[in-house]
């Protein structure tokens, strides 16, 4: 198949409303179906051209189509009219559906304030009013010089809610930059002609909203999702527009190839007249949140939440800019993926649907040394971005770059916002291991830290909670799958000062808390107080971590051993709810009692006393509001105990 056939990156993605192969089951049977009851029951219709009676069914099926649609039409009217929502005209000048308006109504708070419409122009076309959403690092100027520009690209129909958990994520790390694209979400479908939706089109309106806001010197990281992949693979190869400035690309969900079939489906529904098209997405949406347009998106035990979600979404999308975006899209080649020199991330799901872990397994394998007889096995060198002169042919020799890939377990094409924990930790941990290591949050975190018993930070530490009440959860019973209550043997805490005036200082700490018989301290430094002063009731345990940082594997491990053996010479249960001996329980602490604290803690309920990640982290909130507060610590707990997390070789 030639490079030049305008086709689609995800030719299932309906934007997320209709995909072609509901189209295609929704029509093909009937049709079909009747004109095999057209040969059988009228064997000599000699007047009919031969072979011709399937295409008179189809157009007879079309034509039927065409009154109910003006009916439906007609109802809709009625119902936007009296329910006082008014009627936007598909053809008015800002052409906004009202599922549209609902979703900017709903949005987070975060996109609402951050987000403005502005005017894009082209070489080729204006585009007049084009939603963005753009926040700086707030701490930029403490920080070295120059953090990158975090650039996101939803793909075929989508928008930049999409991105909502990844964007409140990622403004702690960086500057943060998101697109509606023409005629998406927020932005207005203007101008209509189909050649402004074209790959090249897309490609230079991003690139002009990415000027716009990036400051001189900055790189640029893009986050594509499905046919945002191709967008940003095409800014970012040889030649491309971004080339020179790309400092690494995360591809979520990518399409690598299409077709024949595919090709030939696109073209024919790329033809569809709006109104038919518009006919079979309502549909494929019967059922609402049990609809196949919305089981085609998302994993089969996605929460009601997350369907909710995808139905909007679907809802959401123009007909007539999805139809316009399918003739447009042209996939990146191999050779266009393979000349890219920033470092890549390749992100998919198992339970995709749309673009399937085939796709990010094939690209994958063209980076591949070894099914490369071209790239040597020591070509895998990370680089920022590697500048070419203009004009220079592609090539399939080895990139300077590094490419991984991982593919998220119990999650379908929808996973940035139905697996976002999951995302943003292995976004994070790749960002800082292949692009800079300060787009690490705990990096920066440690860079900025301040003198934690200064004054405002004394105040901070006076104003928390001083010492939980015991921590006791509620966990899934494996055999009732009900929630039954389950107890732990930990109270979380700050660290004691061995003067504080208001009694969290060890000897006032051992006369109300009799439960507790050991105090495990995880700071890194020597503690504000004496642990002598404890008495002979307590027994205290340094075990250090480093503030800021997760802790690692390996120190999860030692405490984990560490608690075993203190349960181990206590003779009673301490994870019994009916346990109330005295000195029974420990106490944790690092100097918040917050993110370490919070962390361990959550980890050992999750290896040790059967938790899944949610519901350790719950039961630790309750326990000590807000609970753990940085949100890379979440991250990392949920990419860790991801079960069935797939990992590939980084090339």
């Amino acid at each position: 198949m030639s490079a030049d056939v305008p086709l689609p990156a995800d030719i299932r993605h309906e934007g997320s409303s209709s995909v072609l192969s509901a189209l295609l089951t929704a029509i093909t049977p009937p049709i079909d179906a009747a004109a095999r009851a057209l040969e059988s029951k009228y064997p000599n219709l000699s007047w009919l051209p031969e072979n011709r009676h399937r295409e008179i069914i189809a157009a007879a099926a079309v034509c039927s189509a065409i009154p109910m649609w003006l009916c439906c039409r007609s109802v809709s009217k009625k119902w936007r009219r009296k329910s006082g929502r008014g009627e936007k005209d598909a053809d008015s000048a800002s052409c906004r559906t009202s599922a549209s308006s609902d979703a900017l109504a709903t949005e987070p708070t975060l996109l609402r304030r951050h987000s403005r419409t502005i005017s894009v122009t082209t070489d080729h076309f204006t585009y007049p009013a084009v939603r963005v959403f753009y926040r700086s690092h707030p701490k930029a100027d403490v920080l070295p010089p120059k953090l990158p520009l975090i650039v996101f690209v939803h793909g075929l129909g989508g928008q930049i809610q999409q991105f909502q958990y990844l964007l409140d994520y990622f403004i702690h790390i960086s500057h943060v930059l998101a697109i509606d694209l023409p005629g998406c979400g927020g932005s207005e479908f203007a101008p209509k002609v189909w050649s402004a939706y074209t790959t090249q089109s897309l490609c230079e309106v991003i690139y002009k909203v990415v000027e716009e806001f990036r400051e001189e010197n900055q790189q640029v990281i893009l986050v594509g999702h499905s046919m945002g992949c191709a967008l940003s693979a095409t800014l970012i190869t040889k030649g491309g527009l971004m080339e020179s400035i790309a400092a690494g690309f995360v591809a979520i969900s990518p399409k690598a190839i299409l077709t024949e079939k595919e090709a030939k489906q696109a073209a024919s529904i790329s033809s569809l007249p709006e109104f038919m098209f518009d006919l079979f997405r309502m549909l494929d949406r019967r059922g609402g949140t049990k609809s196949k347009s919305v089981s085609r998106f998302v994993g089969k035990n996605a929460p009601e939440s997350v369907k909710r979600l995808q139905l909007r979404f679907n809802e959401g999308s123009r007909t007539p800019v999805w139809l316009r975006m399918v003739n447009g899209i042209q996939l990146p080649t191999r050779e266009q993926w393979t000349s890219i020199r920033a470092p890549i991330l390749l992100l998919g799901a198992i339970e995709d649907k749309v673009t399937t872990m085939w796709d990010l397994d094939e690209i994958h394998s063209w980076f591949d040394p070894s099914k490369n007889p071209l790239r040597p096995a020591s070509s895998s060198i990370i680089s920022s971005s590697t500048s070419s002169d203009d004009g220079s042919e592609l090539s399939s020799g080895p990139p300077t770059t590094s490419i991984k890939k991982c593919i998220v377990p119990g999650a379908g094409h929808a996973l940035i916002y139905e697996a976002h924990q999951v995302v943003c930790g292995l976004i994070g941990e790749f960002l800082s291991k292949h692009v800079d290591e300060i787009l690490s949050l705990g990096w920066q975190l440690s860079y900025l830290k301040e003198d934690k018993w200064m004054l405002k930070n004394l105040k901070k530490w006076e104003s928390i909670q001083a010492v939980s009440p015991r921590i006791i959860g509620r966990i899934k019973d494996p055999k009732t799958g009900l929630k039954v209550e389950k107890a732990t043997p930990f109270r979380a805490m700050k660290t004691l000062r061995q003067n504080d005036q208001n009694g969290h200082n060890p000897i006032d700490f051992s006369q109300n808390y009799g439960d507790v018989g050991h105090v495990i301290d995880i700071s890194h430094e020597q503690p504000p107080y004496d642990p002598e002063t404890f008495g002979s009731d307590i027994v205290y345990h340094k075990y250090a971590t480093v503030s800021k940082i997760p802790p690692t594997k390996n120190e999860v491990r030692g405490f984990i051993t560490l608690i075993d053996s203190i349960l181990s010479s206590n003779p009673s249960n301490p994870s019994s709810p009916t346990t109330h001996q005295t000195h029974n329980l420990i106490a944790v602490h690092c100097h918040y009692g917050f993110n370490r604290t919070g962390f361990l803690l959550c980890c050992y309920m999750i290896e040790r006393l059967g938790f899944s990640v949610p519901e350790a982290i719950a039961a630790f909130k309750e326990a000590r509001p807000p609970g753990i507060r940085h949100p890379h610590f979440v991250s990392e707990m949920f990419e860790r105990y991801c079960v069935g997390l797939l990992r590939a070789p980084t090339f």
